[in-house]
């Protein structure tokens, strides 16, 4: 590893030039694959271009997407492009996302750069977003059409904070779960969390994450979800998606 332009030791550069999670020794996304693992995983497992295009126009609403783990922004910059592209004019995106190690917005920039698709949504987000420890940032893109609500905490009071404050009134429309593996960040995939996506899912709100470890399909389903094992992409072999039963 080579170190870079680091935040109090969150991450540093691999010799590729790839962010790297110092706190949990792990990958921030695939070089290869990660622009198209994020649309497969995130925005396909959640059937999000179809459910954009299908939103009433004669409606002023809202469709939220709770993430657990902000990282570089790159599922962010997804759902806000496919949002681009699909949604009618009337609806707006609000993105609430957990990161405990928030990286800079230089870093983001960096690690986005892979992807010139997302130069115009990685360079406003740059504009903006300026994490700290504790506390929340709340950020407004595209003319207010896109909120993005970060929670700079660990996940599970987090997702209290999400609750108690109303941050998501109607409750989530769709999950992300990408809180790196489960075997170096298992505060990320405790029943605790699982029980926090419960109280902010109603009938219907689905969920998408590149794990398909045994225990977190167990704790999902414990908490009302109904979840499946699907074809992955690129070296990911499998992926799991789902929906609330309650």
């Amino acid at each position: 590893m080579t170190s870079g332009n680091d935040m109090d030791g969150t991450m540093v550069w691999d010799s590729q030039g790839m962010p790297w999670s110092v706190a949990f020794d792990d990958q921030y996304f695939c070089k290869e694959y990660g622009y198209e693992e994020a649309l497969y995983v995130v925005c396909q497992g959640n059937n999000l271009k179809e459910r954009f295009s299908s939103l009433d126009s004669a409606v002023d609403g809202v469709f939220t997407i709770i993430e657990t783990g902000f990282g570089t922004g790159l599922d962010f910059c997804c759902a806000w492009q496919l949002w681009d592209e699909c949604a009618p004019r009337s609806w707006s995106l609000h993105f609430i996302s957990v990161e405990l190690y928030p990286l800079s917005a230089d870093q983001i920039v960096r690690a986005l750069s892979l992807w010139p698709c997302l130069s115009p949504h990685k360079e406003e987000l740059a504009a903006q977003y300026r994490p700290g420890s504790g506390g929340m940032g709340d950020f407004s893109f595209g003319s207010g059409r896109i909120r993005l609500t970060v929670i700079f905490d660990h996940v599970i009071p987090a997702l209290a904070a999400i609750k108690e404050q109303g941050l998501a009134p109607n409750g989530a429309d769709a999950w992300s779960l990408d809180g790196f593996a489960p075997s170096k960040n298992p505060e990320m995939w405790s029943d605790g969390v699982f029980s926090g996506m419960a109280a902010l899912s109603r009938c219907g709100t689905t969920l998408a994450t590149f794990t398909v470890a045994g225990f977190v399909r167990r704790g999902l389903e414990a908490q009302g979800f109904e979840v499946q094992r699907v074809l992955g992409h690129g070296r990911k072999k499998n992926v799991l998606t789902g929906h609330f039963k309650g």
